[in-house]
């Protein structure tokens, strides 16, 4: 992080070379083209040449959520219509999208069990209201995490995989009220950054049989299960 590195004393007479702006998305575009702008001419860009890289970068970053919302909606309507089970994996980015922190599980529940994974940014949020369980939850991704709880508890074939990490304050938090909104047992995994898959996945494949969803999978007696085509795993 860049206060960290300034407080290096080797960096001290380079401090002024950082670039650092303070970015508070919640802020509005218009902010973050100002934070760019300064940042910017220190290295001889214009200001319409920063502002018009913002809004580049805001459109495509539009345009991704709507392929990923398009990819979950083709998803659930590919569940409902089978009758599939589903797993929503939710957490915070960082733990249910790097393969390294969470032991590549997502990827490995799908290629080994056939597990029709949806990650939480493949869900539409802000719609449901998580009233009852939190009325002033200060975290974006906790109110994301607590609806993706509530849909799967509203439908038989959804169950929830929360996926955190060691020592992390608000997922401690989070998770009480998860739980509640879950309404039925999920499985929350824990990275600590030491451990391998295999405790992991002994955890994934007891969550999975006592949900019955391992039986359902392993049913038709093929070594390989069957699976859903990879709409959002």
């Amino acid at each position: 992080m860049p206060f960290v590195l300034k407080a290096v004393p080797q960096f001290e007479e380079h401090v002024h070379k950082f670039l650092a702006p303070s970015l508070h998305f919640q802020l509005g575009m218009e902010h973050v083209k100002g934070e760019i702008a300064g940042m910017a001419q220190k290295l001889g860009i214009s200001r319409k040449a920063s502002d018009g890289a913002v809004e580049a970068a805001y459109a495509t970053q539009r345009e991704f959520q709507r392929r990923l919302l398009e990819a979950g909606e083709r998803a659930m309507a590919r569940l409902e219509e089978t009758g599939e089970p589903g797993l929503i994996l939710a957490g915070r980015g960082y733990n249910i999208y790097d393969r390294g922190i969470n032991c590549d599980i997502p990827r490995k529940l799908r290629n080994q069990y056939g597990a029709n994974v949806i990650p939480l940014d493949f869900l539409v949020t802000g719609k449901e209201s998580i009233a009852g369980l939190h009325d002033n939850m200060y975290w974006a991704s906790g109110r994301k995490i607590l609806e993706a709880a509530r849909r799967s508890a509203a439908s038989e074939n959804l169950h929830l995989i929360y996926i955190s990490n060691f020592k992390c304050g608000p997922d401690s938090y989070i998770k009480y009220f998860t739980r509640q909104a879950a309404g039925t047992p999920l499985l929350v995994l824990q990275f600590d950054g030491h451990g391998n898959d295999a405790g992991y996945m002994t955890r994934c494949e007891a969550y999975l049989d006592s949900k019955g969803i391992l039986r359902c999978y392993s049913s038709n007696g093929e070594t390989k299960p069957k699976a859903m085509p990879a709409t959002a795993s």
